[in-house]
């Protein structure tokens, strides 16, 4: 099986593992879920998939593991928020949670670094390198939530269609021949905002903002794409595990 095979295998059995948490149908009155041997008989998959699949379950916040007792379902999942450990787009991960992400404005064209509104945080580019500049203003169950305000390197990334734009452009990065996600350098901060994000959020100019940005790698280390993700503060909270041990 391909790394690329085993990725999609590893997401397929955790929307299938956090469905079933959610709805309280694989975890015993105490919270335990099944022995490894019983829930790779229950959704025949490898050892391997499993693990790599409740390892990134634990990164989320929806189970734990203690040593020689078990793995567990955690009692308190932030139900609503975005976790900052996930490993998939925006619309997969509300959908977890049964809510959904859809696009309603997009506007795409290339220009020029020299033409950038930002740069990236943690690398230098020609300013002659090509870019094709997207914005995309998304709604969560309606409601206006964010605008995303992206750069993608046009040499690596030639061209984005329409449906992708509509949907998670992050699976199709990485569903693309040769390409894969690797990492995601993100960084929180405030900024006040105007003009679109402002009129679209229906707040004023000079109220605050969650911003999100990030600089996205290839898993051969290259960087692809920059980020400014504006995010209603009203509506919008984060989540982390920190894990102390």
């Amino acid at each position: 099986m391909s790394q690329r095979e085993s990725s999609y295998d590893i997401k397929t059995l955790e929307n299938q593992l956090i469905k079933a948490i959610q709805q309280g149908a694989i975890q015993d009155e105490d919270g335990q879920l099944p022995a490894e041997p019983e829930l790779m008989r229950q959704y025949q998959v490898t050892r391997y998939t499993l693990r790599q699949a409740l390892k990134d379950l634990a990164n989320l916040g929806y189970i734990y593991q203690a040593h020689g007792s078990g793995t567990f379902a955690r009692p308190h999942h932030v139900e609503g928020a975005i976790s900052l450990q996930n490993n998939v787009g925006l619309t997969e991960e509300m959908a977890r949670q049964g809510r959904v992400v859809k696009t309603t404005a997009i506007h795409q064209q290339v220009i020029t670094l020299d033409q950038a509104d930002f740069l990236p945080e943690s690398q230098k580019l020609p300013n002659e390198t090509t870019l094709i500049s997207v914005t995309r203003q998304r709604t969560l169950d309606g409601q206006p939530f964010l605008v995303e305000h992206s750069y993608y390197l046009r040499s690596i990334v030639d061209n984005i269609p329409n449906s992708a734009l509509k949907g998670s452009l992050f699976a199709f990065i990485d569903q693309k021949p040769g390409l894969k996600v690797g990492f995601i350098d993100s960084v929180i901060e405030c900024e006040m905002i105007s003009g679109l994000p402002a009129k679209f959020f229906g707040i004023a100019d000079g109220s605050p903002s969650l911003v999100v940005r990030d600089d996205s790698y290839l898993s051969s280390g290259k960087l692809f794409a920059f980020s400014k993700i504006f995010y209603d503060f009203r509506k919008t909270k984060f989540f982390m595990l920190k894990k102390m041990h």
